[in-house]
């Protein structure tokens, strides 16, 4: 009931906050692997809260690097993570943007999020059926190739052929990263 009472840019402002940290690739790795021991998902909902209060509390005072060093602070002390991939500052001046758009009543990077949501759900789905035929496909090209291997009798050059049986798409995770293997 408290939420059909509060402003719609706080609505949206929590929404926002809520996607971006749901796609933060270090703390969505702290919460799979329980970095933060076996509530660590419950520990990513109170982070957001926190960041949230914070907001409010402070709201246009807050500076970029004040929210960085929260972030910072919060990775190290819940989920044992110090962070040195620059991602806590990129997520702060994500934070700070969002938060300025939405006291001016714009919603369009909290839109932004929601299709960015709606869209990574769709692909991975679609991705892991795709992948699943690829594979079939594959495997019918690396007979061929393995007899060809097979005959020639040189190291060298089934080395080179295995760097060409290498996927020729590149595998995507649920965030967006292409992952990169091992030739």
């Amino acid at each position: 009931m408290a939420a059909a009472t509060q402003h719609p840019n706080k609505l949206a402002f929590e929404e926002g906050v809520s996607y971006i940290f749901h796609n933060w690739t270090a703390l969505k790795l702290a919460v799979e692997q329980d970095w933060g021991g076996v509530d660590s998902a419950e520990k990513r909902e109170w982070f957001i809260d926190v960041v949230i209060d914070h907001f409010d509390k402070h709201g246009k005072k807050l500076d970029i690097d004040e929210v960085e060093d929260i972030l910072a602070q919060i990775m190290t002390d819940e989920f044992n993570a110090t962070l040195e991939d620059d991602s806590p500052y990129l997520v702060a001046k994500h934070l700070v943007l969002l938060f300025s758009q939405c006291i001016n009543g714009n919603y369009e990077e909290v839109e932004r999020l929601r299709e960015k949501a709606k869209t990574q759900n769709t692909f991975v789905a679609s991705t892991c059926v795709k992948q699943g035929d690829d594979s079939d496909d594959e495997d019918e090209g690396d007979d061929s190739q393995d007899t060809n291997n097979h005959s020639n009798g040189n190291d060298n050059n089934d080395q080179d052929d295995d760097m060409d049986e290498a996927p020729q798409e590149p595998l995507v995770d649920a965030d967006g990263w292409e992952i990169v293997r091992r030739k």
